[in-house]
């Protein structure tokens, strides 16, 4: 099978990231009562960065919140507008470069971040500042390496980059003039995987070892 880099990505989030649906719900249960604040406010589009194959675009359309993504994934990009969203394939930075201040209610990026460097996450931040109206919010979710069971998934990516621990890409959140900045912890490991903790010690061992695979941190503009 000859398959190019794209279908292999492709092929590869199938694989591993989980079905659609269940991301989708997943997303819906962490993310949409605070987007659907910050549009109620804002009145302008979300912006996805990195859409992939679009489960949190459908949540935002079941939502009826306008909603623009932007992916370089042509095979994915034509999907996504097969099933009737809008989607711009090409490069992130570029479009909010090219938008007016306060275009957005929300700017997402969901496991997005981890695959950039250090100074593009930084400038993807404060565009992203830039491109939020007054009371609009960012979220970026990324995989949590401060625990260790949790670099497993990271290492499955062959595109990872940069592994963020929560304390500094809230730093950089925060440092970038965004306020209210929350860090929230997701996909916990199941206690029966982890030592029984009966001291303080067992217990740091446990959130070093067994800690949550993913966090968001959260900031208003």
């Amino acid at each position: 099978m000859d398959l190019s880099w794209d279908d292999f990505m492709d092929r590869l989030a199938d694989k591993f990231r989980g079905p659609v649906d269940v991301i989708g719900n997943e997303q819906k249960a962490r993310y949409l009562s605070d987007t659907q604040k910050a549009y109620d406010t804002v009145m302008k589009p979300v912006l996805d960065i990195g859409s992939g194959r679009g489960e949190w675009l459908g949540v935002l359309l079941n939502a009826k919140i306008p909603a623009l993504g932007v992916e370089l994934n042509p095979i994915q990009v034509s999907r996504l507008r097969e099933q009737g969203l809008d989607v711009h394939l090409g490069d992130a930075l570029k479009l909010l470069q090219q938008s007016p201040s306060g275009s957005f209610s929300a700017i997402t990026a969901l496991q997005v971040v981890e695959h950039w460097n250090g100074p593009l996450i930084w400038d993807a931040i404060k565009l992203a500042h830039r491109g939020l109206g007054t009371g609009g919010i960012l979220i970026l979710e990324t995989v949590n390496v401060s625990s260790v069971w949790a670099w497993n998934h990271f290492a499955y990516d062959p595109t990872h980059v940069s592994p963020l621990p929560p304390e500094l890409l809230a730093f950089m959140v925060q440092e970038a003039g965004f306020t209210k900045v929350e860090t929230r912890y997701f996909s916990p490991i199941p206690p029966v995987m982890q030592i029984p903790a009966d001291t303080p010690q067992w217990q740091f061992l446990n959130k070093w070892l067994y800690g949550p695979q993913d966090y968001a941190v959260l900031g208003c503009r």
